[in-house]
């Protein structure tokens, strides 16, 4: 193993593939090799994960749940995924965004895409480390990806558009800042900023709450649970942006104080 070469996971059920991929990659990183999911934890505990490029359709546990148990990792938390399928369907894509992978590739990719990709999710993931991570809570997906356009330049989204994910991916990561969308489907925000709080860890991470229909109320509500800012939908950018560089602020100087 060169230890010069950021580490590869490869995991997928095509055999074929799996070799594929490792020589078009071998020259420039040192690939690993999983032909399950379970295999692919194994590995994790063993060798330094630094990227994954992992299949969205495997027998018994596919995709989405390998990158689940991957994240209760420790050594894999924030490790760069991109997600390979054949299938370009909405579902698809929707449930590889939401648990915040950093790449998506559709089969068949030729050496030259995929060394790209690769090379580049992973220097990028390298920048992003000195980024503030803000995790993006919204039902509306197209919503969300509005959001990024805003705040991707200064900072590392990750997009969740359900409350279970949400609660799911929070278990195991601690964001800079939360914004929660205040009528998500199944638990309203206030609800669901409870259980953040309190189930997760995530008890002195400032939210900032969005809402489409904003009253007196509403803002009532989430006054015990001390969010950083209720804004109204839609946001303007700089307003916005203007809110979380406050509760950012704010919330190191009473990091400091303590």
């Amino acid at each position: 193993m060169d230890r010069m070469k950021p580490n590869v996971l490869v995991v997928d059920d095509d055999v074929e593939f799996l070799n594929i991929v490792k020589t078009y990659l071998e020259d420039v990183v040192n690939v690993e090799l999983a032909s399950s999911g379970r295999q692919a934890l194994r590995l994790a505990h063993e060798v330094p994960i630094d990227l994954i490029l992992l299949d969205f359709e495997m027998p018994i546990m596919d995709g989405v749940k390998t990158l689940t148990n991957l994240r209760n990792l420790k050594s894999c938390i924030n490790v760069p995924v991109i997600m390979i399928t054949g299938r370009s369907d909405r579902y698809a894509v929707m449930n590889s965004l939401v648990m915040g992978i950093d790449g998506y590739l559709l089969k068949p990719v030729d050496k030259e895409t995929l060394v790209n990709t690769v090379l580049e999710t992973y220097h990028k993931k390298s920048i992003k480390g000195n980024k503030k991570t803000i995790v993006a809570i919204d039902d509306d997906m197209s919503y969300l990806k509005q959001l990024n356009s805003f705040l991707k330049e200064t900072y590392h989204v990750i997009m969740i558009n359900s409350a279970r994910l949400a609660l799911e991916y929070l278990q195991n990561h601690i964001p800079d800042i939360i914004i929660l969308d205040y009528q998500i489907p199944l638990f309203n925000g206030v609800t669901l900023m409870k259980m953040i709080q309190q189930n997760t860890g995530n008890e002195k991470v400032p939210f900032i709450i969005l809402s489409g229909t904003l009253d007196q109320k509403a803002i009532m509500e989430f006054c015990p649970y001390k969010p950083a800012a209720v804004l109204a939908k839609p946001v303007e950018k700089e307003v916005l942006l203007e809110h979380i560089e406050q509760a950012l602020l704010e919330n190191e100087q009473d990091t400091f104080e303590l």
